[in-house]
């Protein structure tokens, strides 16, 4: 398949345009076939902290109401529009990505928001947020005796850092590097749902390009979520190995692929509540 080109700048907001101040708020992507698109970061907080008086939903309604107004614009004119708009105003060169359709594209923008809008983590210690299926699994590789602190000894180790901002939440080397990722459904937020549906797809493409011959795990929960289908054909691409959490057949095989991986084979596992 040919890959799709794209070009995109990013889109800074300046509260008091005659000072330097400013916070990356988003991205616009400029697509061959001439359409646009416009993409906010996730969390817009420290826009809020710079310009107190901003309205945030009027900022995201912009992610549909900026691209009709460039409508019909060629590259020039649109990017040239968006040097002096308002309070916002588009960088001066244009970064590009390759992508083959919509869930490699929305990785693509989901990667560059990721690099270049969202605010810095702190310093400080922070309590990671987990599902509940992260938990249960990290539940079932301690019992097992699996989950340790050494990758080298052959045991599971959590939070493993495979690339440069990027971390898998378990993984195993035996030779060969095991990641696996979870995907608790269960929850109800259907937009929060799918942009950890595609954090996951881009950990997993991550852990792909880490080493040689990895082998990649994702776990889905919440087999009655109306989701569930796509998500499972989403991950499918990006691992070689989908498992359901509620199907005991699916557990147990990934149990003793596991329980082969790390050299301790335990018993079946009993079906998920």
């Amino acid at each position: 398949m040919t890959p799709n080109i794209a070009h995109y700048g990013v889109l800074s907001h300046y509260p008091q345009p005659n000072r330097t101040e400013h916070a990356n708020i988003g991205i616009v992507v400029f697509l061959a076939d001439g359409s646009v698109r416009v993409h906010f970061g996730q969390d817009l907080k420290k826009l809020r902290a710079m310009d107190p008086q901003v309205d945030l939903d009027a900022v995201r309604s912009w992610e549909t109401g900026l691209p009709k107004m460039l409508a019909g614009q060629n590259l020039e004119q649109a990017t040239t529009f968006l040097q002096h708009f308002g309070q916002w105003k588009l960088s001066g060169n244009l970064g590009k990505f390759s992508y083959t359709d919509e869930d490699n594209y929305l990785l693509r923008v989901a990667n560059a928001l990721h690099s270049l809008v969202a605010a810095p983590k702190s310093d400080r210690r922070e309590r990671p947020e987990v599902s509940r299926l992260h938990m249960d699994l990290k539940t079932a590789f301690s019992a097992k005796g699996w989950l340790g602190r050494d990758i080298h000894n052959h045991e599971i180790v959590e939070r493993y850092r495979i690339g440069p901002m990027t971390t898998a939440e378990f993984a195993l080397q035996n030779g060969r590097l095991h990641v696996i990722e979870s995907l608790d459904l269960r929850t109800s937020n259907p937009s929060a749902k799918r942009n950890d549906a595609r954090s996951k797809a881009l950990t997993l493409d991550m852990a792909r390009k880490a080493a040689e011959n990895t082998a990649r795990y994702a776990i889905l929960a919440g087999i009655d979520s109306p989701m569930m289908s796509e998500a499972k054909d989403l991950m499918a691409g990006y691992s070689e190995h989908v498992f359901t959490w509620e199907s005991a057949a699916d557990m147990n095989q990934l149990m003793a692929m596991l329980g082969k991986a790390t050299g301790k084979p335990g018993m079946p596992m009993p079906l998920p509540h």
